[in-house]
């Protein structure tokens, strides 16, 4: 029996369980709803502001007309993936992307069981050096990508010397490439370059580079053991380091991976176009589509940083508001639910 339109109006059973994604984007952008991830609850709410007229004409009174208006439209959700995108929303925050690197002689202080916290997170191949003597320092496999011949290739770090360059297509993998007839390192003024050779006979055009070696430096490398470690937002010292004091002057060098900041309360909240994709487990899985024209986000009344147990979430509401640009009869300028 082929359904109809007219069908799925009258149909009564209609028991409700609704799974599915949940889509957003800024309102009056042009770019495709992006998934929000998994949203844990969305709920849109009504609210009403209800006029009575009392009914004077017998006894025991009653109501004599009434009027409802719908004051406000609300819609809450509460996300459980804490995305770079969903929380910057939650805490009307600004994105900014900070590519990987390497830093050398970032100056601290060191305060005995105390953290020296680094201008980047997750500091990997972290020197601590102590004093103002001449040194020399060592890097190892310092990752150079998609690398061709004719190329000149950047080293983090000036004068370099004893240099092992290891090519091909990871740093597990890799083998060691003959200077001669392949590269070159040049010196010259405050930086270091490895050159290649435009008829590198060894190199395969995208291939990546792993270069080791050595390079002048100041102060003498304190060793980890027994003095300090490596942790995500910095260097943890010891409280009983052995070759730390309080008061300590000390420089890193370390390199770190790509990450984004979100800086909180920055910006006003967005105005969103939300498309939640539906699908009823208590009936066949059949589609309920709810599109909400116009939503203002706020912040988020909470965000669960640290918990005993359990997962953290971001629970978000905010005020459907009116779009004007959906007109017609019987038209909403709020939202529309379709259902098969």
């Amino acid at each position: 029996m082929t359904t109809t339109a007219a069908n799925i109006i009258k149909r009564v059973f209609s028991p409700t369980a609704l799974v599915g994604h949940v889509y957003a984007r800024e309102r009056g952008t042009a770019t495709a709803p992006m998934p929000m991830g998994n949203v844990l609850e969305l709920e849109l709410s009504h609210k009403e502001d209800v006029q009575t007229q009392p009914d004077m004409t017998q006894l025991g009174g009653g109501a004599h007309g009434e009027v409802r208006r719908v004051t406000d439209v609300e819609i809450k959700m509460k996300l459980a993936d804490l995305n770079v995108k969903n929380w910057a929303r939650a805490s009307l925050g600004t994105v900014t992307g900070v590519e990987g690197g390497t830093v050398e002689g970032e100056a601290h202080k060191v305060t005995l069981g105390g953290l020296l916290r680094t201008a980047h997170i997750q500091p990997t191949g972290m020197v601590v050096r102590k004093g103002t003597g001449a040194t020399t320092a060592t890097v190892t496999d310092e990752e150079h990508l998609n690398v061709s011949k004719g190329d000149t290739v950047s080293l983090a770090h000036a004068g370099a010397t004893n240099v092992v360059v290891r090519t091909g297509d990871s740093v597990a993998t890799a083998t060691v490439l003959a200077a001669a007839g392949n590269y070159t390192i040049s010196n010259a003024g405050a930086t270091s370059a490895l050159v290649v050779a435009a008829d590198a006979p060894g190199v395969t055009d995208g291939k990546g580079f792993w270069v080791s070696y050595e390079h002048p430096s100041v102060g003498t490398p304190v060793p980890a053991a027994g003095n300090w470690e490596a942790r995500a937002a910095g260097v943890f010292v010891f409280p009983d380091a052995a070759d730390l004091a309080d008061d300590d002057d000390v420089k890193l060098d370390y390199t770190y991976a790509a990450y984004a900041v979100i800086e909180a309360l920055t910006t006003k909240a967005k105005e969103l176009e939300l498309v939640f994709e539906g699908l009823n487990e208590a009936d066949d899985g059949k589609p309920s589509i709810v599109e909400v024209w116009r939503a203002s986000q706020g912040v988020a009344s909470s965000i669960g940083l640290l918990a005993e147990k359990g997962f953290a979430s971001l629970p978000v509401s905010g005020a459907v508001l009116k779009d004007d640009t959906k007109n017609g009869a019987g038209i909403s300028k709020y939202y529309r639910v379709r259902k098969v």
